[in-house]
């Protein structure tokens, strides 16, 4: 089973969550949506990451989800964000993925994060703020 993991950053954190992801997942392709324009027909599992900002995922992922939709109700999707307030992570997940494909969805995490203006700086850790133990048991629903 190939799949997609398409993701959007501003900071970072979303781009780190989907290097990990990757290696899980060995028949993965990793996709910038801010580079590539992936066909999201070719591949049986499509993992949906996004950061966080003011409450929103970051806007090329929901206007991709927009845009595909009803082809996302056709496919085994799941969905993260790397958002730095664990307390409102189901109020965003609520208001940012239409209930169709929450329903659908294989699974739904939030990998943490951090505030833009604490992102690591170049030579720090990386991943610091991203529970890195949620990414590899997300991983393990795509195998």
């Amino acid at each position: 089973m190939t799949s997609l993991i398409l993701y959007a950053t501003k900071t970072g954190a979303t781009e780190q969550c989907a290097k990990i992801l990757s290696e899980a997942l060995p028949d993965s392709t990793l996709c910038n949506i801010q580079i590539d324009k992936p066909n999201i027909e070719k591949f049986d599992y499509i993992i949906l990451g996004a950061g966080v900002r003011d409450g929103k995922i970051y806007k090329p992922i929901r206007d991709f989800i927009k845009k595909n939709q009803n082809e996302l109700l056709n496919k085994q999707m799941g969905y993260y964000i790397c958002n730095e307030k664990p307390k409102k992570t189901e109020e965003i997940i609520e208001q940012n993925i239409p209930a169709d494909l929450k329903k659908a969805a294989i699974c739904i995490e939030s990998f943490g994060g951090y505030k833009a203006y604490a992102a690591p700086k170049e030579g720090a850790d990386q991943l610091k703020g991203i529970f890195v133990d949620r990414i590899k048991s997300f991983s393990e629903h795509f195998k």
